[in-house]
């Protein structure tokens, strides 16, 4: 048999469900603009989390052994309810431009 190959690879989509079951905060509720402050408390932009250099970093150096302080620090960027997809407050300086080529997209 052959296997085909996989377009994401298997620790993202795990690190994608886990983030996916959080329960949205309302504290959350001013941050659904463009603008948003970050959980370190710097300004940044909601965005789609590939949008976002920060997670493709910790992803590509931990893959599916995210360590639970950063999946919490994730947790707690979330900036859009679930039913919007997963976005998170993005540092400016970590925010992928829209026009920019990114592996996930």
């Amino acid at each position: 048999m052959r296997r085909t190959a996989r377009l994401i690879p298997f620790g993202f989509v795990i690190l994608l469900l886990v983030l996916l079951q959080l329960p949205f905060s309302s504290t959350f509720g001013h941050t659904l603009g463009r603008s948003c402050q970050t959980p370190e408390k710097t300004e940044g932009r909601c965005v789609h989390f590939s949008s976002c250099r920060l997670v493709l970093r910790h992803y590509a150096m931990y893959k599916e052994h995210m360590p639970p302080v950063i999946m919490r620090f994730l947790q707690r960027a979330r900036c859009k309810p679930k039913n919007e997809g997963y976005h998170l407050c993005c540092e400016l300086k970590d925010v992928i431009p829209a026009n920019a080529n990114s592996k996930l997209k």
